[in-house]
C-alpha cells in the first residue's frame, strides 16, 4: 500500500483522525511499546480520532512481535532502510499521518490517561489562525520540572553559557516559564499543524540530533507561524538528552547542529565567530584528551576541529555524514590513534557523490505494518 493509498483510508468511525502520534525510535523498542501500550488504551485510537505511526531508524534489533498485534488500521509501522535522525524519522511519520495536526512524543515520554482527550480539547479550542507548533510541560519522574523551551541561540549567549551547568544551558529556568508565545519548544513532545509542515516542506533534514526542533522553531516564525507553550498539558520525559553524559559521538553531532543552525538562521558574522570559538575549544580539549591518553575523546575533538574548517570554508555536511563521522571515531584502530589518522578523510568523496536522497515513504518492502 503507497503512501496516497494510506492518506484516503477512512477512520474507524467514519471520518479521517483527528491527531496523529508520531515516535521516531532507534533502538529503543521497549519505551515505544510502553508508549504504544498506553496511546492504544486512550478511547481515541478505539474511535478512530487518534493514529499512530511508529517510525523506525533501522534499529539493529529485531522489531517486537506484539506491535504487530495492534490493528493496522489505527497503527501504521514503518522500518526505514538507514538511520537518517530524528527530522528525517518525523518527515517520514508525517508523510503517512491523515491528521491535521500531528504529536511527536520521543519514545520515552509517559503519558497519563486522557492526554489525548486534553490535546484534542487544546486543538479545538484554537483561534480562527491557528499556531504552527505547541510545546507542553515536561516533568522528570519525580515530578519536578524539566526544561522544555528556550531562546534562540546567539554568539553572545553561546559564550555566557558556558559559565553555567550543562543542563542549564538549552532551556529556560522553569519559573520564568510560562503559556503563551516562546521562541522554541523541544521535539520530545510538541504538536505540530500540518499545515505548516506542507509550508515549511517539513523538519530540516541537514539535521541528525540536537537543534534540529530550535531550526524547526525558527524556520516556522519566519514564515508568519506562531510557537506557543501551554503548561496546562504535561508528560513524563524519563531520559532528556541534557542529563546524559556525552560520548565522544554525541559530541561531534552536536557541534555539527549548533554550527549548522548559526550557519543557516544567523548573520554570517556570529557564525564566523562561533566557527572561531569551537576550532580553539577543539584544539585546547584536544590536546589535553592526548595528555590524559583519551584517545577516543581526542579523535572526537580532531574531526570536530577539521568538520569546523570545512564548514567555515563553505562546504555542505549534512546530518548523515556528520554521522559518519562519529562513528568513524568509534571504529578507528586503537594501535594508530594518534597516528596520522585524520578522521575527516574522504569527506570530499562523500560530499562529490551525494547518496540519493531516501525516499520519505519506502517501498513496501521496507515497510511493516501489523498484521
Amino acid at each position: 500500500m503507497n503512501a496516497s493509498q494510506v492518506q484516503q483510508t477512512p477512520g474507524l468511525a467514519g471520518m479521517g483522525p483527528r491527531l496523529t502520534v508520531i515516535i521516531v525510535n532507534y533502538n529503543g523498542w521497549p519505551d515505544v511499546l510502553q508508549l504504544v501500550s498506553a496511546l492504544v488504551a486512550e478511547p481515541e485510537f478505539g474511535s478512530g480520532e487518534l493514529q499512530v505511526v511508529v517510525v523506525d531508524n533501522a534499529s539493529p534489533d529485531p522489531i517486537p512481535e506484539r506491535l504487530r498485534l495492534y490493528p493496522s488500521s489505527g497503527l501504521r509501522l514503518l522500518v526505514r532502510p538507514d538511520n537518517g535522525g530524528f527530522a528525517v524519522g518525523v518527515n517520514a511519520g508525517w508523510r503517512l499521518a491523515r491528521s491535521d495536526w500531528l504529536l511527536v512524543l520521543n519514545p520515552d515520554v509517559e503519558i497519563a490517561s486522557g492526554l489525548i482527550c486534553q490535546v484534542i480539547e487544546r486543538i479545538d479550542g484554537q483561534p480562527c489562525k491557528p499556531p504552527g507548533i505547541v510545546g507542553f510541560a515536561l516533568k522528570n519522574p519525580d515530578g519536578s520540572t524539566q526544561g522544555s523551551v528556550g531562546v534562540f541561540p546567539s554568539l553572545w549567549r553561546t559564550i555566557t553559557e558556558q559559565f553555567i551547568p550543562r543542563s542549564r544551558r538549552k532551556y529556560q529556568a522553569g519559573w520564568r516559564i510560562q503559556s503563551g508565545p516562546v521562541d522554541w519548544v523541544t521535539g520530545a513532545c510538541m504538536l505540530v499543524n500540518s499545515r505548516m509542515m506542507a509550508d515549511l516542506g517539513g523538519m530540516d533534514e541537514d539535521f541528525f540530533l540536537y537543534h534540529e526542533e530550535v531550526a524547526f522553531s525558527h524556520s516556522a516564525q519566519d514564515r508568519g507561524w506562531r510557537v506557543e507553550y501551554d503548561a496546562g498539558v504535561q508528560v513524563i520525559h524519563r531520559h532528556p538528552l541534557q542529563n546524559r553524559a556525552v560520548s565522544p559521538k554525541m559530541r561531534v553531532i552536536i557541534r555539527h547542529s549548533k554550527l549548522l543552525y548559526f550557519r543557516k538562521h544567523l548573520p554570517g558574522w556570529q557564525f564566523l565567530g562561533l566557527s572561531w570559538i569551537v576550532t580553539i575549544e577543539s584544539a585546547a580539549r584536544g590536546l589535553m584528551a592526548w595528555v590524559l591518553g583519551r584517545a577516543e575523546e581526542g579523535r572526537a575533538w580532531r574531526t570536530i576541529r577539521d568538520m569546523t574548517r570545512r564548514l567555515r570554508a563553505g562546504a555542505s555536511v549534512r546530518g548523515r555524514e556528520a554521522l559518519q563521522l562519529a562513528e568513524a571515531i568509534e571504529v578507528a584502530r586503537p594501535d594508530r590513534a594518534g597516528v596520522g589518522i585524520n578522521p575527516y578523510k574522504g569527506l570530499d568523496r562523500i560530499a562529490a557523490k551525494r547518496r540519493e536522497p531516501v525516499p520519505m515513504c519506502p517501498p513496501a518492502d521496507c515497510e511493516n505494518r501489523p498484521a
